[in-house]
């Protein structure tokens, strides 16, 4: 038995209808706000993608992810290492007077950096 065409229904073409439209007003230049951030975002994240991997692979060098205790051991205890390399000027002022010393001899022996 041969086949018989069927037709589309009809919010479908009109869909298709909508959407042809939505494309002849984009030819005359004019986006809504949302398409307009949407492409905004597509191409920043088209020029910066390189940037963000090499950001990336950084991170994942200098931290170090928890080690997976499993479920149900609920007394292990994954700390991370501390990866930080400057004190700042609020790290010296709101510290008590023995840590603040510590951190200055650190300073000093060029252990870390200081940052303005």
């Amino acid at each position: 038995m041969p086949r018989t065409k069927k037709s589309t229904p009809a919010k479908v073409r009109a869909g298709a209808e909508r959407a042809e439209q939505e494309k002849k007003v984009r030819k005359k230049g004019k986006l809504s706000t949302a398409e307009a951030r949407r492409e905004y975002q597509r191409r920043y994240y088209q020029l910066h993608k390189e940037k963000a991997k090499e950001y990336q692979r950084q991170y994942n060098l200098t931290h170090k992810k928890k080690a997976n205790g499993g479920k149900g051991r609920s007394n292990f205890v994954a700390p991370r290492e501390v990866v930080r390399s400057t004190f700042n000027t609020t790290d010296l002022m709101h510290s008590p007077v023995e840590k603040t010393v510590r951190m200055l001899e650190k300073i000093i022996k060029g252990e870390r950096f200081f940052t303005m």
